[in-house]
C-alpha cells in the first residue's frame, strides 16, 4: 500500500483544493443568491429535508446532546433578550395583552358586582333589623298565624 499512499495523498490534496477554489469562486462570482433562489435547488432541498437521513440528523442532534448546549448558550445571548423586548414591545402583542387585561378586568368587576350586591343586601337586612327588631310578642303571633 505504500506505492499508492503517495499518488493516493496527492490526489486527495488536489481535490479538496479543487472544491475550496470552487466555493471561493462561487462565492465570489455572486451566483450564490440566484443558486438559492432556483427551483431546482429548491427541490433537491425539500427532497433532502423529507428523507429518512434528515429525520436520522435531528435526532442525532437531540441525543447529542448539542440541542441543550444550544439553548443554554441562546439563553446566555443578549440577542435572544434583545429579540424577546421586540416581540414584546409589538403592538400586536400589546394589543393582545390589553384585550386579555380588559377581559380579565371585566370577569374581576362581574364577580364584584356580584359580591358587592350580597354584601349590600346583607348590610340592609341588618340594618333593617337594628331599626325595627322583632318583638317576641310579634314573632309568635306570625307564627300562629300560619
Amino acid at each position: 500500500m505504500r506505492p499508492l499512499a503517495g499518488p493516493v495523498g496527492a490526489a486527495a490534496e488536489a481535490g479538496i483544493g479543487l472544491q475550496r477554489r470552487a466555493i471561493d469562486r462561487l462565492l465570489d462570482s455572486g451566483e450564490l443568491e440566484p443558486l438559492l433562489g432556483s427551483s431546482r435547488l429548491q427541490a433537491a432541498i425539500a427532497q433532502v429535508i423529507e428523507s429518512d437521513g434528515a429525520k436520522m440528523l435531528v435526532d442525532a442532534f437531540f441525543d447529542s446532546g448539542l440541542f441543550e448546549r444550544f439553548v443554554d448558550r441562546l439563553l446566555d445571548s443578549d440577542a435572544l433578550w434583545h429579540l424577546v423586548d421586540v416581540i414584546a414591545g409589538s403592538p400586536a402583542v400589546t394589543a393582545a395583552i390589553s384585550q386579555q387585561g380588559l377581559g380579565f378586568a371585566d370577569q374581576l368587576g362581574t364577580v364584584l358586582r356580584g359580591r358587592s350586591r350580597k354584601a349590600d343586601d346583607w348590610l340592609e337586612h341588618r340594618a333593617r333589623r337594628a331599626i325595627h327588631p322583632r318583638s317576641p310578642e310579634k314573632a309568635l303571633d306570625s307564627g300562629a298565624a300560619t
